[in-house]
């Protein structure tokens, strides 16, 4: 975006075929016995990353994990809260969509950052125009119940189509980008 100095804020994530990514208590488990597929291309979009922005209940169940492999990216963790002992290239911030873009730029990530996780903080960055793709793997389940893709309500945006993709183990990958 050259408002932000950021090339492309991104907000990719699984999502449930009744439009949810995670259970009513933030945890994805759900995802633990879907087989992966090589078509979705994991690697691929990681290593065109330049920063991470991530809400901190996606922090919180992230940090459960035995190893941090978000330390090769500059990482912004969206919360009120006070954090301890973060990990390396990461920091916690209280702010606006467009202070956390202009807290990794000077930390050295102007390409893509991912939103990683957290509808409330996606709406945020919809809302300020400050999202400009969202990247979608849909998983054929269906929960019931959960934590919606944008939380909350919103106004209406219109998204243009970059592709759409089933895959073999019966997800389907698309790209939008959002219009403005």
């Amino acid at each position: 975006m050259a408002t932000t100095g950021i090339d492309d804020v991104i907000y990719m994530f699984a999502m449930s075929l009744d439009g949810f990514i995670a259970r009513e208590d933030g945890t994805f488990d759900w995802l633990d016995n879907f087989p992966p597929d090589d078509d979705y291309d994991i690697s691929g979009f990681m290593a065109s990353l330049s920063g991470i922005v991530m809400g901190r209940a996606t922090y919180d169940i992230v940090r459960r994990e035995p190893e941090w492999t978000y330390a090769k990216y500059p990482c912004l963790v969206a919360t009120s809260r006070p954090l301890d002992n973060l990990p390396e290239n990461a920091a916690a911030m209280v702010g606006a969509p467009a202070e956390m873009l202009a807290n990794l730029r000077a930390r050295g990530a102007t390409g893509r950052i991912w939103l990683l996780g957290g509808g409330d903080l996606a709406r945020q960055f919809m809302d300020a125009g400050l999202l400009d793709t969202i990247e979608i793997g849909t998983i054929p389940i269906i929960l019931g119940s959960g934590l919606r893709a944008f939380g909350g309500r919103q106004a209406d945006r219109w998204l243009d189509l970059a592709f759409a993709k089933p895959l073999a183990n019966g997800a389907v990958h698309a790209q939008y980008r959002v219009r403005r």
